[in-house]
């Protein structure tokens, strides 16, 4: 399994959600086809604010940072699927506040 690590996505404004893109370099990474096995988007634990996960602009998830002084762990958003079948141009991400935003990394197989 191949990882892609995409770092942090950045949202500059809330309720504008940010398409997920690739570097010529992470493009030369992945199949023929452009498709992935599995995206992983994992909410960044310095954020105060939630972070939403879009396929195609409807919302698959709602990560929202860990209290981590409380003991909080993060929890990510997998999308997966049997082979290399999950498009990542499809996803974007936004957050409620400006400036935050997830690590994401594609996994190919």
């Amino acid at each position: 399994m191949i990882s892609i690590p995409l770092g942090k996505i950045a949202v500059p404004t809330p309720g504008t959600p940010v398409p997920i893109t690739l570097t010529n370099a992470q493009k030369a990474l992945l199949p023929p086809s452009g498709l992935v096995h599995k995206v992983e988007a994992w909410p960044d634990p310095t954020d105060t604010g939630v972070t939403k996960v879009l396929v195609g602009g409807t919302q698959v998830a709602g990560l929202p940072s860990p209290d981590t002084a409380a003991g909080g762990h993060a929890q990510p958003y997998q999308s997966k699927s049997e082979g290399n079948g999950v498009n990542p141009l499809a996803f974007s991400v936004d957050n409620t506040q400006a400036g935050n935003g997830p690590f994401v990394t594609l996994w190919v197989e």
